[in-house]
This record gives structure tokens, sequence and C-alpha cells, in this order.
């Protein structure tokens, strides 16, 4: 055997050993065999690159050189859904589907997974493009990083070119775990998915145990009439799809045939579809990864061809959406936000719509994976809603601008000071450390309400006095002569003396508070507390630590890790930022405090205990001072509500955390029991 057919020959057994582990669960190999096997393949391929296939085993594991995601044509339509969200609307449209047919008609329902979508083509049976699906027109090409999901066939057993259109997804199980190596950076398991199928490595993305359902296929010439066959057909080529299909026919006939190829499904009459729909609203908690709705679709292909398309749909399917937005309307801009540290994020300005009694005009975007994911542009129709009752959402993408249905990208340059923006993992960033907007956002955040909380200086004041030259950067905040100010349009002496009595009364905040409000990336309030508690209580302590560069010295601490410890060693280290601490300890800031009478971690009233605080309070404004309470006691304050919460603090107009810590069987804690709380155990 020559060595072209021994790699030949390893390649086809390693793939069907991996179609049988990653897709039918039934490996009948050891693992150790399967990387003798592996590894001789390498070695192989390693010395003899010319007779390497594209579609080897070994491309499941990526690849360190970086991606560029050219965008290509779609051969396919690659469309969007119409939408309904109620029993009765899908009934009619059901009804009325039916009575535009002059043909008997069957209908496939299909969960609508909660991920990305991808296209995958395939040449002779191998797999040899996969796009995103973009703006329906052309999609990213992420063909490396498809290829390191372990259940997508590479090689099939066709000959023919075909096309697949697919989901990928990450199990809800899994997320926390996996969403900590990235630094907690995706706020869902679809932002995950997405992620890694866009990340720049595709060796990174192979380490993500991503998993695809396929529930499209387009064969030329096309073997049935049947779209159920169709999926039949990539479970018979090794592709995976959903188990939770429903097919519905008056033809007992075809459902048995159906069975016969597709056991694992249900079938009913088509009377029985609504019932269904419902029994899968119910069950949607109950799965290990996230569905938004389902996807209602008619089976007959030749039905559907004469039915056709509109510039945004089929006419042949209709996505019934679990939840409905909350409000539609239309992005009228995306404008690009700086912030203190140089992240940049862009907004969405929308034509104004009312929800929950307010006025919405403007939502984050978050970062460019997450526009790409929506698949959104200006002028699209979009579905809005408001998170945890307060942050403005863009929920998803109703309708693309049919006039200009394009994807949203960042521009090359900062808006404020022209700097090339840099992407460092999900976001982009303006690395000019004088960038103006840069050094207002700074001035803003140390002066704002939850920091040192100089209340008369809003940010409009802030800004106006940036503008204007009288402040550049945060120690100018104590150096400036306010008395300026009476020269200026709209400042009284009232206004100005008021001003210069909280610049005043902010020198009297705690060492944490000022630690916390200089804004450098890691370096939160349940942070700064928990150098503090851990010996760490002077500035100079932390400056001398960061100068020995010991990672150790800092990672020790609970919950901070080398990820932390190397941001606080950069920080303290950084000659610009020791100028700006040196500065404001000359104006008699506090850079110090005592420590607290040491007592042991078991007799701290909450230890153990993981708290989350939301609403509004009448004791404790801003809500920090409660978590200062709850930190003070040895208890842990975090953002979000998880399984891993033991209390939450609720004050008034608690929004979603209420809820999802009800159905968590957290303790609740209201106001005036915390209060009981803290005087049993004054510290």
């Amino acid at each position: 055997m020559d060595i072209k057919e021994k790699i030949e020959n390893l390649t086809a057994e390693l793939l069907k050993h991996q179609y049988l582990y990653y897709v039918k669960t039934a490996p009948e190999i050891p693992d150790k065999e399967y990387d003798r096997l592996f590894d001789e393949l390498a070695e192989l391929e390693k010395k003899y690159p010319e007779y390497a296939s594209d579609n080897s085993p070994t491309k499941r594991v990526g690849s360190d050189l970086d991606n560029t995601f050219p965008e290509k044509e779609h051969s396919i339509p690659v469309l969007s859904l119409e939408k309904e969200y109620t029993i009765a609307g899908l009934e009619k449209w059901l009804a009325k589907t039916i009575a535009n047919s002059d043909k008997t008609l069957s209908f496939v329902v299909e969960e609508k997974i909660d991920g990305a979508s991808i296209v995958l083509y395939y040449k002779a049976g191998k797999l040899d493009t996969a796009l995103t699906r973009g703006n329906g027109l052309v999609g990213n090409d992420v063909t490396e990083n498809a290829r390191t999901i372990k259940q997508i066939p590479l090689v099939t057993g066709e000959t023919a070119d075909f096309a697949i259109r697919g989901e990928i997804f990450f199990n809800k199980s899994e997320f926390v775990t996996f969403n900590a190596a990235f630094e907690n950076k995706f706020a869902n398991p679809r932002n995950l998915a997405a992620g890694s199928l866009r990340n720049l490595k595709s060796s990174i993305a192979a380490k993500v145990p991503l998993k695809i359902f396929t529930y499209e296929g387009y064969f030329t010439p096309p073997f049935t009439n049947d779209h159920i066959m169709i999926l039949a057909k990539l479970k018979e080529n090794g592709f995976t799809i959903n188990k939770n299909v429903g097919f519905f026919s008056d033809d007992s006939g075809m459902r048995s045939r159906v069975n016969e190829k597709l056991p694992e499904i249900f079938s009913g009459a088509i009377s029985e579809l609504p019932g269904y729909v419902k029994r899968r609203m119910e069950q949607r908690d109950n799965l290990d990864y996230e569905i938004d709705g389902l996807v209602i679709k008619i089976n007959e292909l030749d039905v559907r061809d004469a039915l056709g398309y509109t510039a945004h749909h089929p006419r042949w399917a209709l996505a019934f959406k679990f939840e409905a937005p909350t409000a539609q309307t239309r992005v009228k801009e995306i404008q690009v936000q700086v912030g203190r540290n140089g992240r940049v994020t862009p907004v969405a300005l929308l034509e104004p719509v009312k929800i929950a009694g307010s006025t919405v005009s403007r939502a984050t975007l978050h970062n460019q994976e997450y526009i790409e994911m929506l698949e959104l542009g200006i002028g699209d129709s979009v579905g809005i809603s408001k998170r945890g009752d307060i942050i403005p959402a863009v929920e998803e993408v109703l309708e693309k601008d049919p006039e200009n249905p394009t994807i949203f990208k960042f521009p090359r340059e900062c808006p404020f000071c022209k700097s090339i923006l840099e992407k460092d993992g999900g976001h982009h960033f303006c690395k000019n450390r004088a960038c103006p907007e840069r050094l207002a956002r700074a001035i803003i955040y140390f002066a704002s309400k939850d920091q040192m909380d100089i209340d008369t200086l809003g940010e409009k004041t802030i800004v106006f006095m940036f503008e204007k030259g009288f402040i550049k950067t945060i120690p100018d905040l104590y150096s400036f002569n306010y008395d300026e100010l009476l020269k200026e349009e709209g400042f009284k002496e009232k206004k100005v003396n008021n001003i210069k009595t909280s610049v005043e009364n902010s020198k009297k905040k705690p060492f944490r508070k000022v630690l916390t409000a200089l804004g450098f990336d890691g370096l939160g309030a349940s942070a700064a507390a928990d150098l503090i508690k851990n010996g760490f209580n002077s500035i100079d302590k932390i400056i001398a630590a960061a100068a020995r560069g010991n990672v150790e010295e800092f990672s020790r601490i609970g919950g901070f890790g080398e990820i932390t410890a190397n941001l606080l060693i950069k920080h303290f280290t950084d000659p610009q930022r020791l100028a700006v601490i040196e500065e404001l300890k000359k104006v008699g800031l506090n850079f110090a405090e005592e420590m607290p009478a040491m007592r042991e971690a078991g007799d701290m009233p909450f230890n153990g205990q993981v708290w989350v605080i939301t609403g509004s309070f009448d004791n404790f404004q801003p809500r920090s001072k409660a978590a200062e309470e709850i930190e003070r006691r040895g208890g842990k304050v975090t953002g979000a509500v998880s399984s891993g919460t033991t209390h939450l603090l609720v004050g008034s107009a608690p929004g979603s955390k209420l809820q999802k810590a009800q159905q968590l069987n957290i303790a609740i804690i209201d106001e005036p029991h915390f209060l009981e709380m803290l005087k049993e155990t004054c510290i």
C-alpha cells in the first residue's frame, strides 16, 4: 500500500469513527485506539502534505492562523420567516394555506433553535464551503471553523453537489463553564455559539463543543417531493437532525412511511398540529438548548415552488414565536460610543416607541458579533424589549430594509480621535489613551453616583467643562477654580457653591470607593473589597505588590485568578496611571483604610452567601451601599441571578431578576428584613 492510499484509508476510517462517536453515540473502538489512528494520520500528513484532504479528520482541531472571513454569495435562498405569536393566528394561517391550495397538503413542525444560522455547501459529497446567513444574499466564509464541529460531516455518501441549512448552538448545561474560559463575555449560549463560529482562530473554535441541527437540504436534481424525506436522507448521510419534529398529514399511509424512516419523530393528523405546538411550548424549559419558537412548513416541495417567496420570507413557512417582542420599531441610525477604557459600543437610534410606560429611542447593540448574529442593518424593522424591565435591547430583526438589506459594520476609525480601531476578543477598542472621549468618560465615571458621588457634577456639566478646556483629567476636578464657572451662562453662585461643597465632600470617601472610581478594568467594588479584606488596604501595598510582578500575590485571592492578577499588575505599574494616583494623593483623597478586626472566615455572618441586588431602596442610595454591607459581613455580591445565588435583595421595581430567583427557590430579602439582618450581624 503506497502513502497516498494509506492516508486515504486512515481518513475514511477516522471519519467513520467520528460519525459513530459524535452523531450515533455508538463508538466501536476505544479512545486510545482512535487516538493512535489519529496520530498516525497527522504524522503522515505532516510528512506528505500533498496527499492531505481538505476534509481530513485532523482539520477538527483547527488552525492558529487568523481567518479573514471573506464574504461569498449564497446559491440558495436564505431568507427570514413570517412570524406569528398566537395559536389563533397559527390556526388562521393553516386554514388559509390549505384553502388556497388545490393539492392535499401535509406539514412539518420543527424547533426554531436560538443559535447561529449556517449554510453548508458540499461538492461531490465533500464539505466545500460553510457560510453564515449574512444578509441573505452573501454570508461570511467560516469553513475552517465549521470543520472543527464534530457533528458536521466532512465527507458523505453522496456523489453530487448539494447544500444544507442548519443552526449551530451550544448546550445550556455547559454554558457557564465554557463562558468562563472566555472571561464571561457572552450573555447567553446563543452569543457564545455565534462568537465561537466567528473566532479568528479555528484552533480556539475547536475547543468549544458546538452542536448543529440540520433542517433543510437542497439536492439537484430533487430525489423526492417531500421535505420530511429530505430530513430522512440527511440523517442517512450522517447529519444530525432534531428528533423533536412533528409530521402532520391526513394520509395515514404517508404517516406510516414517515415513521418507518424517522421513528423518533411525532406524527399525527393536521387537526392535531395546534395541540402539538401548545405541548412543545410547555416543554421548552426542559430542553438543554435554547429555542425561541417553532417553524411550521409545508411538506410538499412542488407546492413550495408554486407559492414562492417575498423579498423577505418564503410563503410556505411560518415561525411561531413563543414570546412577542414588547414593541416594534425601525433602526434609524447606528452610532458607536467609546468608553473610558476604550471599548467601542454600538448603539441603535430608533424611531421612538413606548415600552412599559416610557418612550424608547435608543438601545445597546453590545458588539459587532451581536449585530452580525441579529443580521442587523440601518433601516431594518426590529423587535425590542426592556431586559430586566430597565435596559432597552434589540431582540430580533423582523424585516430587513428592502431597499438596502445590509449588515452594519464597525467604522475603521474612532469617531472621536480618528485612531484605527483594534479588535480584541469580542470587542473593538480605541487604544489611544489621549482620545478626548475616553478622557471625558473617565471623569464622568469617577464623579458618578455609584463612585465618588459628586452629585452636582452631572454628565452634562462635566462635558461642558471638558469641552471648554477647564478640566482634562480626573485630578483637574480638585484643582480647578470653580468660581470661573460664574462667568458662564447657567451657573449661578448657589450652583457653583454646591459644586465646590460636593467636590470637597468627595475627599472623605473611603479608600475602596476611590479605588473603584479610578475605573480600571477588573477592579470593581467586589474586587476592591476582596483586595482590602486580604491585606491590600492601601494603594502603596497594591503598587508594591504589582511592582514585584508576582502574579500569585493577587491570584491567590478568592475569585481573582491569573487574568485579574495580571490586570492589576498592568494597571499599577503603568506610569500614566501612577501619575494620576500621585496627584489624587496630593489633593487629599483616601488611599488607605484601617483593616477590620480579623475574624475567622467561618465566623463572618454572611460567609458563603452569594447575593444579587435589584430594584430601588430608601436606605441604600446608591445600591452599592447595600453591597458594602454584605461584603463587610463576608458575603459576595454578583450582578446576575444563577443557581449559585443564595439571596436576592429586592427593592421597589425589581424587574425580571425577582422572577428568576423565585423559579430557582432563592431566598428573597426585602429592605426591612435586610435592615434587621444588618442589626443582628453588626460588625
